[in-house]
Parts: structure tokens; sequence; C-alpha cells
């Protein structure tokens, strides 16, 4: 006869699991900032990678062949590319059964837009997103520390820009919590 023991936690059980696939290291650092305040007790456990940058479709592809039994399996991609690149990177997607979630022009974009109420810079190029980010909130050298994250990013300023901005909005429902 098996005794319990009412001291013991329960298991965390994830009813849906999700891959989380980003172009690189900017997106695998922020995607891991809010899996960390979004995900927990969602029931979906969230596996985050980093592609190796390149082409639209080489990153589509790369996620499809990172081995695990997903439920869903979400590439963000920055769609600065050209046209032809990402109707190809939707087609891909689309065969292997990926959703995309797009960024325009690129995440710097999307994190200037949080850190500024919501201000558009869909208008700008790539280069200028990135330089603006790295020289007012986040130089370079710290892009990869999750705690910096943490500091310009509470989840407060999150989920009062999320209303405002559709991808930030899309990212969080991905991680299954609303």
């Amino acid at each position: 006869m098996s005794r319990t023991n009412p001291q013991k936690k329960k298991r965390r059980v994830a009813k849906q699991t999700l891959l989380m696939f980003g172009e690189g290291l900017g997106e695998e650092v922020f995607l891991k900032h809010l899996r960390g305040l979004y995900s927990y007790n969602s029931g979906t456990a969230v596996k985050i990678k980093k592609g190796r940058g390149g082409d639209a479709v080489g990153i589509v592809i790369d996620a499809g062949n990172v081995p695990g039994d997903f439920d869903r399996k979400v590439v963000i991609l920055d769609n600065d590319k050209d046209t032809r690149e990402m109707i190809s990177a939707r087609t891909e997607a689309g065969r292997r059964g990926i959703e995309l979630l797009e960024n325009t022009p690129c995440l710097e974009a999307i994190l200037l837009s949080i850190l500024n109420e919501g201000k558009s810079f869909s208008g700008k190029k790539t280069d200028w997103c990135k330089k603006e980010f790295e020289s007012k909130y986040l130089d370079k050298k710290r892009r990869t520390e999750l705690r910096e994250y943490e500091k310009i990013f509470p989840k407060d300023l999150l989920d009062k820009q999320r209303i405002n901005i559709s991808e930030l909005d899309k990212f969080i429902l991905c991680m299954g919590n609303d």
C-alpha cells in the first residue's frame, strides 16, 4: 500500500509543449525573459532555441530539424528581408507545420516600441533600430544578459504595452498564459 506525503508538492505537468525558435541571440534572450514571466504554471512547457542567422528559409528549416515531439513550433523572424525570401520562408513554414511570428522590421523595433509608450518604429531601418536600442538602453556587450532584460522590461510594463503592440501580445499568448 502506498502512502502519500501531504508535505510534498505536486509535480507540475505540461499539457502542451512549445518550441520557440528565434532568429538569433537577441530573440533567444528576450524570449527567455518572457518565458520566466509568463509560462510558469501555464500548462505549457516552452523550449527556446536560437538560430545561426542566415536566410529566412534556413532558419525555418533549422527550427523544423530541432529534435523533440513538440505540440507547436513557432519561429520568430525579422521581416526586413526581401519579399521573395519571406514568401519562401512562409511557404516552407506552412509545409512543415511551423507558425511564423514576424517582427517589423526587427526585434529591436519591438523593444523600442515597448520602451516608448507603444510608438511604432516599423518605418525605420533595422540598422537604425539596433543602434538606437543599443545606444540608449542596452549596449551590445550586455545584450546576452538575462538580468538586464529583467531590469529594462518589468512585467507591469510588458502587461501595459501588450495592448498596443500586437507582436508582443503574440509572444506572450504563445507562452500559454493570458
